[in-house]
């Protein structure tokens, strides 16, 4: 085997690793950060998911319940952008945010969602009452800056979705389907009676952004397919 043959196996054994240690840590945030730092060395060598895949036995699946204060109606479309560039599937339980998939997945992609979420709900909210304090009407602030926000991260992660060459695993996708045979499809967009543009810039910056630098870690009736 040639030099760079036995690097690569290195590396991916390296990244398998801290994969297995994200999915079996009982400790949250050093979980999360092994699944993160997982994620910048597949980036940074050149690491194909594919490469990482081991028996499909040793795979566990979960089903994670998210926290979103005020139900705001945009955590929708942000929970189907999360869940796609973190190998999962995404649906509602009672208005609930639900992530499944492969455990280490889900476990991050929660992470990130609740605190995209919490950050877009706190910002919306702090530009709504700054219009309102200038005597402007905030009309459309709030869901300007929410569809500018969804936009912004959308763009930041298929960048880096698309150089880790992420999708979802079959066996998710197979498993998903078993799941949801009986959810409701229900259709969610957020909508303005006119964008304000100038929110809606704020809100595409900030989405760019805000999981920059960012260390993540710290159902019962009808469901609902995203």
């Amino acid at each position: 085997m040639s030099e760079s043959n036995t690097n690569n196996s290195q590396i991916v054994e390296r990244i398998r690793k801290l994969l297995r240690l994200g999915g079996n840590n009982p400790n949250e945030n050093e979980a999360n950060s092994a699944i993160l730092q997982a994620h910048r060395l597949m980036a940074k060598h050149g690491i194909e998911t594919v490469q990482l895949e081991e028996n499909q036995e040793q795979i566990s699946y979960s089903t994670v319940y998210c926290q979103h204060k005020g139900n705001r109606k945009f955590r929708i479309n942000l929970s189907i952008v999360i869940a796609v560039n973190f190998r999962c599937r995404c649906f509602r339980d009672n208005g609930r945010v639900a992530f499944f998939g492969r455990s280490n997945d889900v476990a991050v992609a929660r992470d990130v969602f609740e605190y995209a979420y919490t950050f877009a709900y706190r910002e919306s909210d702090r530009l709504y009452r700054k219009r309102r304090q200038m005597g402007f009407d905030g009309t459309d602030v709030v869901n300007s800056y929410a569809i500018g926000f969804i936009d912004g991260l959308r763009q930041k992660l298929e960048q880096q979705s698309t150089a880790l060459m992420v999708v979802v695993p079959q066996d998710v996708q197979d498993k998903y389907a078993e799941l949801s045979r009986n959810f409701r499809t229900v259709k969610s967009t957020v909508t303005v009676s006119r964008l304000d543009r100038n929110a809606y810039e704020q809100g595409q910056s900030d989405g760019r952004t805000a999981l920059n630098g960012r260390r993540l870690g710290a159902a019962s009736g009808a469901k609902e397919a995203s």
